[in-house]
């Protein structure tokens, strides 16, 4: 666990995060960033796709998705 750092706003309100966090967090330029206020506490995570988070688990609903319309299409081909 990396100990407190402190870093400085610029006029703009600009942060640098500092390199060590990125790369722990995996932080590339571009990402996107969600920012929470709790109490007088600014949280700052990486906002990641939903699709990271399920895994393997999108996939496989959407592989069954398909295999259910394709049912559905034969079913109403053959007269069901």
């Amino acid at each position: 666990m990396m100990s407190g750092r402190i870093i400085r706003v610029s006029k703009k309100g600009v942060i640098v995060i500092p390199v060590e966090v990125r790369e722990v967090l995996g932080i590339k330029e571009g990402d996107l960033l969600t920012l929470e206020l709790i109490d007088d506490t600014m949280v700052i995570k990486p906002l990641r796709p939903l699709r990271v988070k399920l895994g393997g688990k999108a996939q496989e609903i959407v592989r069954e998705a398909k295999r259910e319309e394709l049912e559905l299409e034969e079913g109403l081909r053959s007269g069901y």
